[in-house]
């Protein structure tokens, strides 16, 4: 890894393990359903993957890292990051996942011409997608245009 992670406090610590757990219950609900889900984890603000704890200086594993290291797995990767040099190190932790994609652009654009188009509803395709900002960099019209897609 070639850049200075993250720096994350406890809250964020706390938070990623709660999106580690609702994406195991997730993957876990829909890989029991009678009809097969094939179902996405997106994650668009998806930084470098790791970061370090500011309470212990440990590296701590990212929402990325935690998604791929689930019991039961999702079928496909969407894994979003604008900073190059943090996709630059997304890259080197998850090289040779074959169902891993890694778009380094705006999200806003990645997931509306990328990514909701492959979540077919009527194709039994279903996304956990996380939206997590650091900052007001989320388009409102992604979050409504990923709301109509079951009536796409």
């Amino acid at each position: 890894m070639n850049q200075e992670l993250d720096e994350i406090g406890r809250w964020s610590e706390i938070k990623l393990n709660i999106v580690k757990e609702y994406s195991a219950a997730y993957s876990l609900i829909l890989d029991k359903q009678k009809i097969r889900l094939h179902h996405l984890y997106v994650d668009a603000f998806a930084g470098a993957g790791v970061h370090i704890s500011k309470c212990t200086g440990d590296v701590v594993a990212g929402s990325p890292l935690n998604a791929l290291q689930l019991p039961i797995r999702f079928e496909e990767y969407h894994f979003v990051e604008i900073d190059k040099e943090k996709a630059k190190t997304l890259r080197l932790l998850t090289e040779g996942i074959s169902n891993v994609w890694i778009y380094e652009d705006d999200c806003n654009k990645v997931l509306l011409e990328n990514i909701f188009p492959r979540v077919e509803y009527a194709q039994y395709k279903r996304a956990l997608c996380l939206l997590d900002p650091y900052g007001l960099h989320l388009d409102w019209g992604v979050i409504y245009a990923a709301g109509q897609k079951k009536n796409n």
